[in-house]
């Protein structure tokens, strides 16, 4: 694969990921599919372009990305 097509792989992923954030339910999906969306526009546009923190941080090591449903 050529750097366009993993870049045009990856947009679309990301792309994918934002609609089904767009439609979940659970905060705890919504949390995870904009994360994985976040994970591929930096394969896309490289860290590098990216200006200040990032936009969904990861919680330190060893925590949880949400809290279990207690129901």
């Amino acid at each position: 694969m050529t750097d366009v097509e993993n870049s045009d792989y990856f947009y679309e992923r990301a792309e994918a990921e934002l609609k089904l954030a767009q439609n979940a339910e659970h905060p705890a999906a919504v949390k995870a599919h904009y994360l994985l969306a976040g994970y591929y526009l930096d394969r896309v546009y490289g860290p590098e372009a990216a200006e200040g923190p990032p936009a969904v941080p990861l919680p330190p090591a060893g925590e949880p990305l949400a809290e279990p449903d207690a129901s």
